[in-house]
């Protein structure tokens, strides 16, 4: 038996999951770690572009870029 996916972005049948997006709230004094998640959706092939056109998703950084952008530097 064939398992059925659906795309949460448009909730269309899709052939399989590419991604899968988590919502992180930011209203907590403490640390937000990806463990706080409180929502999230799966991303089937058919949007798998559309989401990081809809959504304004950057690169990810490593410490050193991050902390660099932060001071106005760049890194090497």
């Amino acid at each position: 038996m064939a398992r059925s996916f659906v795309c949460d972005v448009c909730r269309k049948p899709t052939e399989r999951i590419v991604g899968k997006l988590h919502y992180i709230p930011l209203d907590k004094k403490d640390r937000t770690t990806h463990s706080d998640y409180t929502h999230h959706a799966d991303v089937g092939t058919c949007c798998a572009g559309r989401a990081l056109e809809l959504l304004n998703f950057r690169p990810r950084q490593t410490r050193a870029e991050y902390m660099a952008s932060r001071k106005g530097q760049t890194v090497a």
